[in-house]
């Protein structure tokens, strides 16, 4: 990057060399945040756009209405996808600097402290981009730049193209359930096969110019063969349902010696179209209703099932222990019986305490005392 003359590094004496070459250090690290530190302000005013042909010279002036004494301009060129690089830095009535830039490729010149021209030579397509004016009241103050002229060499045996303008309805599917998007349609409007890329897109509804709602594309898309831009504009349903309301897209294209518009529009909806739409969202509503009454019946039998396999499973245990106690009376009457109507012979006593104990578990079992 090339510098001013105030941020190259002189030749020092030995004595104060040291603090000098401090000095000139913070010097050029200040200019490189002052670089950073972009103000952009209408003061400052540039041509706005070139388009040339290979070979030819770009001449591009700068001019601001600042009040004090700002002497200091400074051109930077800023080449598709890469960094600003500065290329001059201008005094009045002093000889510009350009640091390593070649006289050859480059030339400016100023004789007075609000305006300043600066010159690319024999252009090459290598050179398009943008170049940037800036202007600093002295070396360290902030720096005020300009919009930005755009230069544009065609390419050998290309011929200027303007675009091509389309205006798209809204979806008839475009029905959001969204609470920022509610009430909203969307027109998209595509300008197409067109070169250079030299366009400005804008709105209007009924002739009158829109700023809300609009999204274009921050750069035209390059297809191989020609440019492409987008912009979409997001309207009211009150509007949109309007019969006779017209939306109009207008695209600016510049081409190289005046700029033409070219435009493209579509008409508000008819009633009869506002019948399908609203049809189309009650049918839409209706589906997503059942939907959800489908998903809530098969939660509520789900949830049957549930409940009457816990009441199978607390039945069972407390039925279980009945039977479990009714076979264990049944067994030991028997186990009673076997003992009386063997041969075996027992003393009195013992039979006494065999058909007691037997009448008892009879008894018991048959009253379902010991369940």
């Amino acid at each position: 990057m090339g510098f001013p003359a105030l941020f190259r590094e002189p030749a020092l004496s030995a004595p104060n060399r040291l603090f000098r070459l401090f000095c000139f250090h913070v010097k050029k690290y200040l200019f490189m945040c002052l670089v950073l530190a972009v103000i952009w302000t209408n003061d400052v005013t540039q041509t706005p756009t070139l388009l040339l042909k290979t070979g030819d010279s770009a001449q591009m002036y700068c001019h601001h209405n600042l009040r004090g004494s700002y002497y200091h301009m400074y051109w930077f060129q800023q080449l598709p996808g890469e960094s600003l690089r500065l290329i001059v830095h201008m005094l009045p009535y002093k000889a510009p600097d350009f640091g390593n830039f070649s006289q050859e490729k480059y030339s400016a010149n100023k004789i007075v402290s609000e305006s300043g021209a600066f010159t690319v030579k024999h252009l090459e397509p290598s050179d398009s981009g943008v170049y940037l004016c800036a202007v600093t009241l002295c070396s360290f103050s902030e720096a005020y730049f300009g919009a930005g002229t755009k230069l544009t060499v065609l390419a050998p045996n290309r011929t200027v193209e303007p675009p091509k303008v389309k205006v798209f309805k809204p979806s008839t599917k475009e029905c959001q359930n969204e609470k920022h998007k509610k009430n909203k349609k969307t027109l998209l409007c595509v300008a197409s096969d067109f070169y250079p890329d030299h366009v400005n897109v804008s709105w209007q509804i009924d002739g009158v110019d829109v700023k809300d709602g609009i999204a274009t594309d921050h750069s035209a898309h390059w297809n191989g063969t020609h440019y492409r831009i987008t912009s979409r504009l997001r309207v009211l349903f009150s509007q949109w349902f309007k019969p006779g309301k017209n939306f109009t897209c207008t695209v600016d294209f510049f081409d190289g010696e005046q700029t033409v518009s070219r435009v493209g529009w579509v008409a508000g909806i008819r009633t009869g179209k506002i019948i399908q739409i609203l049809q189309f969202c009650a049918d839409k509503y209706l589906k997503t209703t059942h939907n959800a009454k489908l998903s809530y019946l098969v939660l509520i039998i789900k949830s049957s099932i549930y409940g009457l396999f816990v009441i199978i499973l607390v039945w069972k245990l407390q039925v279980g222990p009945k039977r479990s106690s009714s076979c264990l009376c049944h067994e030991q009457w028997s186990l009673y019986e076997t003992y009386l109507n063997t041969k075996q012979s027992f003393n009195s006593t013992t039979c006494f305490f065999l058909q007691r104990n037997l009448s008892e578990t009879e008894s018991k079992c048959n009253a379902g005392s010991i369940c």
